[in-house]
């Protein structure tokens, strides 16, 4: 049975972590290579400034911070100008039918009514038009949309602890994974140096016919066995220390090495499993996401609804046009457009009104308030099974370790005395083969169930929120 983030497999076989296969898909920049061994803490703190994932995260929260500012914009004062250059028909001499802007005493005159007869000819004419608009008040908009958005950039700043712990564990899958390959390795090299020596006496014994070919063929089985599992130990310790590299920003030809001299079972946190619970619950950012993001909603959910209440606003309005051959007339009963200039502060109400757009955007807010909810509430549920999971399985893995500990003292005697017993010609090649074959086995167990051990603790400390988040 294979374990996702162990190296080595029931029964001595080793296989890959899919967590280093996903190290592949992403490359970081080298800054260095370390001088000395590197500890796990020394690869943990460079992972973390060099994993491009927690870089995007954090280039979301300044997204979000954006967000902020819009709104804080949209309070503030919009400036509108528009300068324009046209035709308009000329107008020659006066208002009046007797060529004049002004009546004589005692005569009657008549207004001039050929404004639609171009016979003078065009003119250009120009213009400008500038408001400035200040919103005063906005029955909630700007409030909610801008406290929505400052929870929006929280809930984007846990997400960034999210994918710290993820890089966090990573770190953890390979340096361990590494551990667990090279020991392997190192204890199947030493297996094999006692079984090459037995295996060309017995090779000189067979073919001078003191002992059958069946117990040379029998060791030569068990040591094509050896050898495979050899083969597959150093592979996987390579791939394992090169996603190390690519995890902690090194090139992947430099010369990296480890500070620890082999894997090592770490400590269980102190703690029942509800104690654990209760500090996953005030500590994993999940909960201050389903938290901000409920608030966050809330806030939305008020700004939609608010949208179907005006804008009280104070502004000024301005405004200049200019036509050649076209006098300015000063009179407050007659206007002309082409020749005038005028400005005017006001106050007003400004309504932007759709009410099946407005339902369907409050409609959908809510729809997204509740998915917020029964996330939160999953979160609720879920995070102490998590905790319970991690913890139960650390334990039980702990209480492998002690049995296999003394389990691969026992078969590490059995295969020396087989050895012996061989020498003496007490036994036989097969018994000596099965006696390699369960020691490879016990010891190669050993190393994997500490690797998974390792992992159910850092799962567990991710689990509960214990990590540099």
């Amino acid at each position: 049975m294979k374990n996702r983030d162990g190296i080595i497999e029931r029964g001595g076989s080793l296989v890959v972590m899919a967590a280093l296969v996903a190290l592949a898909g992403g490359t970081v920049r080298a800054e260095g290579v370390p001088a000395a061994p590197i500890t796990l803490e020394q690869a943990t703190e460079m992972a973390l400034h060099t994993d491009p994932r927690i870089e995007e995260q954090r280039a979301n929260v300044a997204r979000a911070q954006v967000a902020i500012e819009r709104v804080k914009g949209e309070g503030g004062p919009r400036v509108s100008a528009n300068l324009f250059v046209g035709l308009a028909p000329k107008a020659g001499d006066g208002i009046f039918t007797n060529g004049s802007n002004t009546c004589p005493a005692g005569e009657s005159c008549t207004l001039r009514d050929d404004g639609n007869e171009l016979d003078q000819g065009f003119s250009v004419s120009s213009g400008l038009t500038v408001s400035i608009i200040q919103p005063l008040y906005t029955f909630g908009k700007l409030e909610n949309y801008g406290d929505a958005a400052r929870l929006n950039r929280d809930v984007k700043a846990s997400e960034v602890a999210l994918a710290r712990g993820e890089t966090w564990l990573t770190v953890r899958r390979a340096y361990w994974g590494y551990l667990a390959a090279r020991d392997t390795r190192q204890m199947l090299e030493g297996v094999k140096q006692q079984v090459d020596r037995t295996r060309d006496d017995m090779r000189k014994d067979a073919e001078a016919g003191e002992v059958p070919m069946r117990q040379l063929y029998a060791l030569e089985s068990g040591v094509s066995q050896l050898e495979r599992y050899l083969a597959e130990a150093s592979s996987v310790e390579s791939i394992a220390i090169d996603g190390l590299k690519t995890i902690i920003g090194v090139p992947i030809d430099a010369n990296l090495e480890l500070a620890d001299s082999g894997i090592k079972p770490v400590a269980l946190p102190d703690g029942e499993v509800g104690e654990l619970a209760d500090r996953a619950l005030a500590q994993r950012p999940e909960m201050a996401m389903a938290e901000n993001g409920q608030a966050a909603m809330r806030n939305y959910v008020a700004a939609r609804k608010s949208e179907r209440y005006p804008n009280l606003y104070a502004g000024l309005i301005a405004g200049a046009t200019y036509t050649p051959g076209r006098d300015r007339l000063n009179n407050p009963y007659i206007n002309q457009p082409l020749n005038q200039a005028y400005a005017a502060p006001v106050v007003g109400l400004q309504w932007e009104f759709n009410p099946g757009v407005m339902r369907a955007n409050v409609s959908d807010a809510e729809a997204q308030l509740q998915g917020v909810v029964a996330k939160a509430k999953l979160a609720r549920q879920g995070i102490p099974f998590q905790v319970a999971e991690a913890y139960h399985q650390a334990r039980g893995l702990k209480q492998q370790i002690r049995a296999l500990d003394a389990a691969k003292g026992n078969t590490r005697k059995w295969m020396v005395s087989t050895f012996m017993d061989y020498q003496a010609g007490l036994a036989e090649g097969g018994d000596l083969a099965d006696a390699v074959k369960a020691n490879t086995e016990v010891q190669a167990e050993y190393f994997r169930t500490i690797n998974d051990y390792n992992m159910s603790v850092a799962r567990l400390a991710i689990a509960t929120g214990d990590y540099p988040q």
